[in-house]
């Protein structure tokens, strides 16, 4: 096979999320090219967020914000610098990706850290934790994380029909969160818990849903793998892919090797996860303007038994990440605790809906099946080679 058609058959691979069926070498190419649209990523949302905290803040430094805004707007149009870099596909095109990629690097690593503090002991520390950052962020590209995220983003994106669906038959539990929602007791507890302790809580509660998604979604995997009857004929699953093979011949199937079911297992989770997200953030938004709406500021302090800022005044702000919010502190953490809660729900009864197995886990599994047969083909092509 040409070279030109194994890049389609890696590039194939990767749109699929499914890298880690690729070989070592082919994921080792330019790794810290490929990293940098996620570091300058990252490092753009740090420094929006910074920004916003500073202009919010009590005694804003304008100065500190400008250079912040600054490597922000340099930070969010690297991606599109290095993405029309690497389409040129030239040899000096892919001499400026890799220096616009180092650039990115520095800037992350660096240009954040000492913008912030200056020269000091602590923007060297800063910059030694970026640094674990952005090598954090090489690795991820090698096990191809991206590519894991971007096909479960689109493919979550396209069955957003499914979750409308689903939020409409989830109006019961609305209704019985709404009441929940108005319980002086839960208020109290959100007022007198902390902001760290709250994201243990929901780092709880999720790691509870993962866990219950992963081996639901493991054990549709190895039935996948098992029975291959209907869904399973290489020839139609690979029509108009690098990898279509003839009519009545069957790629030998083999075992998946533990990254392989890793991979897999990942993909199906991921785009689970990216529809229970959306769920959650908009019961979150839908509180959040309730409580603004519904729930007067001495009702707010009433229910929560907290003191204001000051007598006479409102509870005090809230703050997300560090910026300030022109909504009560108690009413952030009651909304995103119930909204938890509510993820939560979401995430079991969907695994026995059926309705969300047909349209949301049923398309899937197809699409899965799809990559699976192209994975035994390549294997294949690549022992005969």
């Amino acid at each position: 096979m040409a070279v030109s058609d194994m890049r389609q058959v890696h590039d194939w691979f990767l749109q699929r999320g499914l890298p880690l069926v690729l070989t070592r070498r082919v994921r080792s190419r330019a790794l810290v090219e490929r990293s940098a649209p996620m570091v300058s990523g990252i490092g753009a949302v740090v420094a929006l967020t910074m920004t916003l905290a500073v202009l919010t803040g009590a005694d804003p430094d304008y100065g500190l914000a400008a250079r912040l805004a600054v490597l922000s707007l340099v930070l969010i149009a690297a991606p599109f610098a290095l993405h029309a870099l690497h389409r040129a596909r030239t040899t000096r095109s892919e001499a400026g990706r890799r220096s616009a990629a180092l650039l990115v690097m520095a800037l992350f690593v660096f240009g954040l850290p000492f913008a912030d503090s200056g020269f000091s002991g602590i923007a060297a520390a800063e910059a030694l934790v970026f640094a674990l950052i952005a090598l954090m962020a090489i690795w991820l590209t090698y096990i191809g994380f991206g590519s894991i995220a971007l096909w479960a983003f689109r493919f979550a994106s396209v069955q957003l029909g499914a979750l409308g669906t689903l939020m409409s038959r989830a109006l019961p539990l609305l209704m019985i969160t709404v009441v929940v929602y108005f319980t002086g007791e839960l208020w109290q507890l959100a007022a007198r818990m902390s902001r760290q302790r709250l994201w243990e809580t929901i780092g709880f509660l999720s790691i509870v849903a993962l866990l219950f998604v992963v081996t639901t979604i493991r054990d549709e995997v190895q039935a996948l793998r098992e029975d291959r009857a209907e869904l399973h004929d290489p020839a139609k699953l690979l029509v108009g892919t690098p990898l279509a093979v003839q009519p009545g011949r069957e790629p030998a199937r083999t075992a998946l090797s533990l990254a392989e079911q890793v991979n897999v297992v990942a993909v199906m989770v991921v785009s689970q996860a990216i529809q229970v997200v959306f769920f959650t953030v908009g019961i979150f938004a839908f509180f959040l303007a309730l409580g603004i709406v519904a729930v007067p500021d001495d009702v707010a302090v009433l229910w929560s038994a907290e003191q204001s800022c000051a007598v006479g005044q409102p509870p005090c702000p809230g703050t997300w990440f560090g910026v300030t919010v022109p909504v009560p502190q108690t009413v952030v953490h009651v909304s995103l605790f119930v909204a938890v809660l509510s993820g939560l729900y979401f995430t079991v009864s969907t695994s026995v809906d059926p309705l969300y197995r047909e349209r949301f886990f049923e398309p899937l599994i197809a699409d899965v099946a799809v990559s699976l047969a192209g994975r035994d083909a390549y294997l294949e092509m690549e022992t005969t080679r």
